[in-house]
């Protein structure tokens, strides 16, 4: 893209159970690149993730209506996967930034929540094992996919490299690499 980074608008959609290394990450590396992003909580008040780690978002999902992103990244973890795939307005969003030809992307589990909104079918993806079973997909294994405007990561261990992918897509190859270079990675 050759718009300035805080020009680019990132929704992270916040479900109860949602892994917190994932979200940490994505939030802290969009940030760090100087993205606007919007942490939106699925119903108002603190998210208590997975593992006991309470994140306050920045505003609820229904205060967002009609607002368009540049990219929206859903964090896995579990049950926090399962609420962003069975929540009908995470649903709607999917379909709603795939149809206007903008990004989509999840991590580990969350990968669930694009299948069912139909954006893998017929698309290579990266998902934490089993994740993808009730729709029959299969993962590839790889640490991230990117399939056309889908972007998938394989689970916690790959957070980094997948919000970096994210940020080259978005901000080019020199805005990564201005990111990651004091990462000391």
């Amino acid at each position: 893209m050759s718009r300035a980074p805080d020009a680019i608008r990132v929704l992270v959609p916040l479900a109860p159970g949602a892994e917190e290394l994932e979200a940490v990450t994505l939030i802290d590396l969009f940030r760090r690149a100087g993205f606007t992003v919007v942490v939106a909580g699925l119903e108002p008040g603190p998210v208590t993730c997975s593992r006991g780690t309470v994140i306050v978002p920045d505003r609820p999902l229904e205060d967002l209506a009609g607002q368009s992103f540049d990219l929206v990244v859903l964090p896995g973890g579990l049950p926090g996967a399962d609420h962003l795939r069975d929540d009908p307005r995470v649903q709607a969003l999917l379909r709603g930034q795939a149809d206007a030809g903008r990004v989509v992307a999840a991590i580990c589990a969350a990968p669930k929540a694009l299948a069912s909104a139909g954006l893998l079918a017929g698309r290579r993806a990266a998902a934490y094992p089993g994740a993808l079973e009730e729709s029959g997909l299969q993962p590839t294994g790889a640490a991230v996919e990117i399939d056309g405007g889908v972007v998938t990561g394989r689970g916690p261990g790959v957070a980094m490299d997948f919000a970096l992918t994210l940020i080259e897509q978005l901000g080019g190859k020199a805005l990564r690499e201005r990111v990651e270079e004091p990462l000391l990675r």
